[in-house]
């Protein structure tokens, strides 16, 4: 990557305003940070992407992938800007692909903290679950894949591995979309997270019932992980006025289980 003497300055101050934390504030911005905010610069001057013109990034990364020698640039914004981007993100990352010749993936920038011990309190007030490890990773991961949806999760031991694999599994009607875009989304999500991954396609096996509630899946609205047998609460009194009524009701309104 070059950049043009005259755009130095500009771009140098750009940087150090969006870098995370003192340290990497005094840092000098890398060659692809350096082009990606070129390009964002250049791209602040059409009529749907001036809101770039008051934009930041905290950092930009280079990931290879393929034996063909992809590439994938990887873009951390600031956490309250990232709202902005997303408004122009389907007119904003084609562009830059096509400026980069790579695929670009936009990712919020979320700082991790340690878990707190017993006797060393890290900060003043308890440390919040957005900033554990599992969060961070599950929104890095709903970020890389965006504007798509993981339907499923699932980690898998390997004898003789003592890291699991974890399998991520995304919607099958996006499959034409994203079919080949997986290899990307694993090392993308490697190098962001250090973790072996996995990207495939969830399809429920045609198999007996309980085979199917088995299947990972988090979409709740869907009927795999429901019984037929619908469950009703129970009223407070029968008719008669003696006891409590049946607990479990069929659906054409036979009781199932107490008084019938």
């Amino acid at each position: 990557f070059e950049v043009n003497e005259k755009e130095d300055d500009m771009l140098q101050r750009r940087t150090k305003v969006g870098k995370a934390g003192k340290k990497k504030a005094q840092e000098p911005p890398s060659a692809v940070e350096r082009e990606v905010l070129r390009i964002l610069w250049k791209l602040s001057k059409e009529e749907g992407l001036r809101i770039l013109k008051y934009c930041h990034i905290t950092s930009a990364m280079e990931v290879l992938y393929g034996e063909d020698g992809a590439r994938a640039v990887v873009v951390l914004v600031p956490y309250v800007e990232m709202v902005e981007y997303r408004k122009i993100e389907q007119e904003l990352v084609p562009k830059m692909e096509e400026e980069l010749g790579a695929h670009v993936v936009l990712v919020q920038y979320r700082r991790i903290q340690r878990k707190e011990k017993h006797g060393k309190r890290l900060l003043k007030q308890k440390r919040p679950m957005s900033r554990s490890m599992t969060a961070v990773h599950n929104a890095y991961l709903e970020d890389i894949v965006h504007p798509h949806n993981v339907v499923g999760r699932r980690r898998e031991y390997i004898p003789h591995q003592p890291v699991p694999t974890h399998l991520v599994f995304l919607d099958p009607k996006v499959k034409e979309i994203t079919a080949s875009k997986l290899i990307m989304y694993r090392e993308v999500y490697k190098a962001l997270t250090k973790r072996k991954s996995v990207f495939d396609y969830l399809v429920y096996p045609n198999g007996p019932e309980e085979l199917r509630q088995r299947t990972p899946n988090t979409v709740p609205a869907d009927g795999a992980g429901f019984t037929e047998r619908v469950i009703r609460p129970a009223p407070l009194l029968t008719e008669g006025g003696a006891g409590p009524g049946p607990r479990f009701m069929e659906e054409d309104g036979e009781g199932v289980g107490g008084a019938g």
